[in-house]
């Protein structure tokens, strides 16, 4: 029974650290329904300005997170560049989609994380 119960302990925290380290969450406060965006990371020029924002194209990649506890997807920002046909980056933004119903004993909670990449 010791044993059940350490074994319980390791795997919460274990999976509570995983989430720890997405930025994402401090954007994703949505108790029930969340559909946030929000910037990760911007290019500039070596002279210091940023790129001009014309005829640029956009990549996108998806995981899904299914009751927490199963994630599928690559939403890496090669990836996205690859579905885009990017080969120079300008910035990368993020889009999260959740939405929880708690039904009793049985919740329903599924989330969308994509990574946007737009570039030449």
């Amino acid at each position: 029974m010791k044993k059940l119960i350490l074994l319980l302990t390791l795997a919460i925290i274990s999976i509570q650290s995983a989430h720890a380290v997405d930025v994402s969450g401090y954007f994703d406060k949505g108790a029930i329904y969340s559909g946030s965006s929000f910037p990760v990371d911007v290019a500039k020029n070596v002279d210091g300005s940023m790129p001009a924002n014309v005829n640029l194209k956009c990549g996108e990649a998806t995981t899904n997170n299914i009751l927490g506890l199963v994630e599928t997807g690559d939403r890496g920002i090669l990836a996205a560049a690859r579905n885009g046909g990017i080969t120079t980056i300008h910035y990368v933004d993020t889009k999260i989609s959740k939405v929880y119903i708690p039904l009793g004993f049985i919740p329903i909670y599924v989330k969308q994380t994509k990574t946007i990449v737009y570039g030449e």
